[in-house]
């Protein structure tokens, strides 16, 4: 089971590196965080208060993709 506040407190340059797919789940909803310059220096949980998109939703398909990866 993953855990979600741990998984908040991440950079989420670390959740692109280790975890590819994570970029496009951040693109359909818009957000281009790959290409920014603060990304190096934001957690998770930053990048999407500020993103003021439905953070619960993102965090359930980052949950659900990273818990379906860790079974294979």
């Amino acid at each position: 089971m993953i855990n979600e506040k741990l998984l908040l407190k991440t950079n989420i340059q670390k959740l692109f590196k280790n975890s590819p797919f994570i970029v496009e789940i951040f693109e359909n909803y818009g957000l281009k965080c790959m290409g920014c310059t603060f990304s190096e220096k934001v957690t998770l949980e930053e990048a999407l208060k500020s993103s003021k998109l439905p953070s619960k939703e993102i965090i359930e398909e980052i949950v659900a993709y990273l818990e379906c990866k860790s079974k294979t």
